[in-house]
C-alpha cells in the first residue's frame, strides 16, 4: 500500500502543458452551456415550465450530481495513484459526460426525470474529470510556475466556453421557450461534439508518470483505495493547512456555485434579458473571466495565495451587494463582469494553491479530496439560492444572501499558512 515518492518531474514539454489545458478548454464547454447559460434556461422555461419549484429541481439536480462526487473523489483518486491509470479514469470521467449531454438533445416538455437523471450523470462525468485532471498539475509544473499554468488553462477554458457559445448561437436566436425547445436542444449535441473533440490533444500529449504497483494478495482495488485514504486522513495533522484551506475554500465556493447554476436564470426571470442578451453577455463575462484567471495566476506566484484569493474575495463581496441592487441591463453587465474577473482568479488560484499543498506521488488522491469539498460546496451552494428564492419569492434575496459565504472566506483566508503548507508537501512520503 505505501508507494514511493515520485522523483522531481523533468520539466514538461510545452506541448504537453499545451495538452492539458486544452482539457480545461474543452470541459468549459460543459460549465458555460449547459450548468450556466442554456440548460439551465431550458430546464427551468421548457422542461419545468409553470412550475413554481423549478428553482428547487434545478438546485436538486447540482446537489445530487455534486453528492456522489463528494462521496467517492478521494477512493477515486486513491485508485488513480495506485494503479497509475490516471488517464484511463480521466477518459472515462470524459466519455460519460460527453455521451449523457448529448443524450439531454432527447429531453423536453414534462420530462423532468429523464432530464435530471442525464444532467446528473454527466455532471458527475464532469466533476470526476476536473479532480483528475487538475492532478497532473504538480507534475507537470514547478511550484515557481504551478499558479501562472493554472492560470493560463483556466484562461484557456474560458475561451473555449467563449467558442462552444458561439457554435450554440445558430440554435437559441429566436429565444428559449416551448415554441423553439425543437431548436434550441440541439444545443446539447454541440457541446457534446465540442467537448469530445477539443480534449483530444489531452490524451494524446499528457503523459502518465505514475507507475501502477501490484495488488497485494487478497485486496482489491476498491479496498485498497479505502485503506490509502485513511491511511491519509491518520496523518491529518501532517497536512493541517491544506485541510483548512480546503474547508475555507469549500465555504466561499458555495457562492461562486450557487452563481454559475442560477446566473442565467436570474438574468431571464427577474431581470427579464433576452436569450440573445443572455448570450451576449456571457460571452462577455467569459473574456473578463479568462483575463482574470490570466491576470491573478501572476499576481499569486508574485505576492502569494492569500493575497490573490482575498483579493477576488473582496470583488465577490461586491459582486453580491451589486447583484442584489442591479435593475438595469448596464447594471447586470458590470456586476456579470466583475463576477468574471473573481471567478477566474478564485479557482485558478485555490486550484494552484492545492497543487502546491499535494505530493506529486499522492496529487490524484489529495485533489479528490480537494474535488469532495468542491462538490460538497456545489451541491449546497445552489440548494441554498434555491431554497432561498422559493421560501422568499425572491432572487435578488437569495443572491444578497450567498455574500455570507464570501465573507466568511475573507476572513478565513487570513489564517492560511502557505509556507507551512508547501513545507508538509515537501516532506510527505506515504501513508505507514
Amino acid at each position: 500500500m505505501n508507494s514511493p515518492a515520485l522523483p522531481p518531474p523533468k520539466k514538461a514539454s510545452r506541448k504537453e502543458v499545451f495538452g492539458w489545458c486544452m482539457f480545461d478548454f474543452a470541459n468549459s464547454s460543459f460549465t458555460t452551456s449547459i450548468i450556466t447559460v442554456i440548460f439551465a434556461v431550458y430546464f427551468v422555461k421548457v422542461i419545468a415550465e409553470g412550475r413554481t419549484d423549478a428553482d428547487f429541481y434545478w438546485g436538486m439536480g447540482n446537489f445530487l450530481s455534486q453528492g456522489v462526487v463528494l462521496l467517492t473523489a478521494p477512493l477515486l483518486g486513491a485508485l488513480a495513484d495506485f494503479s497509475g491509470a490516471k488517464k484511463r479514469l480521466l477518459f472515462a470521467a470524459y466519455a460519460t459526460c460527453v455521451v449523457f449531454t448529448a443524450l439531454l438533445t432527447f429531453t423536453g416538455p414534462g420530462g423532468i426525470a429523464m432530464a435530471l437523471i442525464c444532467f446528473i450523470i454527466a455532471n458527475i462525468g464532469y466533476s470526476a474529470g476536473e479532480n483528475l485532471v487538475s492532478s497532473f498539475l504538480p507534475e507537470i509544473a514547478s511550484p515557481d510556475e504551478m499558479a501562472r499554468i493554472s492560470g493560463f488553462a483556466w484562461a484557456w477554458g474560458y475561451c473555449g466556453g467563449l467558442v462552444s457559445l458561439g457554435l450554440c448561437y445558430p440554435f437559441i436566436r429566436d429565444g428559449i421557450s416551448l415554441e423553439t425547445y425543437g431548436t434550441v436542444r440541439w444545443t446539447n449535441l454541440v457541446v457534446a461534439a465540442f467537448f469530445m473533440v477539443a480534449a483530444i490533444p489531452t490524451f494524446l500529449w499528457v503523459k502518465e508518470r505514475n507507475v501502477g504497483q501490484p495488488l497485494p494478495e487478497g485486496e482489491t482495488y476498491l479496498s485498497i483505495s479505502a485503506k490509502q485514504v485513511m491511511g491519509t486522513l491518520k496523518h491529518l495533522s501532517h497536512f493541517g493547512q491544506l485541510f483548512y484551506f480546503l474547508i475555507i475554500f469549500a465555504i466561499f465556493n458555495c457562492g461562486l456555485n450557487a452563481v454559475v447554476a442560477f446566473s442565467a436564470i436570474y438574468g431571464s426571470e427577474t431581470l427579464k434579458l433576452a436569450p440573445t442578451e443572455l448570450i451576449k453577455f456571457f460571452m462577455i463575462v467569459q473574456v473578463t473571466s479568462a483575463v482574470g484567471a490570466f491576470l491573478f495566476g501572476y499576481l499569486q506566484d508574485w505576492f502569494g495565495a492569500k493575497v490573490a484569493i482575498n483579493a477576488a474575495l473582496l470583488i465577490w463581496i461586491g459582486v453580491s451587494v451589486g447583484s442584489y441592487f442591479a435593475t438595469t441591463v448596464g447594471a447586470f453587465y458590470l456586476v456579470g463582469n466583475m463576477a468574471g474577473l473573481a471567478m477566474g482568479a478564485t479557482q485558478s488560484g485555490s486550484r494552484a494553491l492545492v497543487g502546491l499543498f499535494s505530493p506529486p506521488a499522492h496529487s490524484a488522491e489529495f485533489f479528490g479530496f480537494w474535488g469532495l469539498f468542491w462538490k460538497l460546496s456545489s451541491a449546497i451552494g445552489p440548494l441554498v439560492f434555491g431554497f432561498v428564492s422559493t421560501q422568499t419569492g425572491s432572487q435578488r434575496t437569495a443572491i444578497l444572501s450567498i455574500g455570507v459565504f464570501f465573507l466568511i472566506g475573507f476572513i478565513g483566508m487570513f489564517f492560511v499558512d502557505e509556507k507551512k503548507g508547501r513545507e508538509a508537501a515537501a516532506s510527505y512520503a506515504s501513508p505507514a
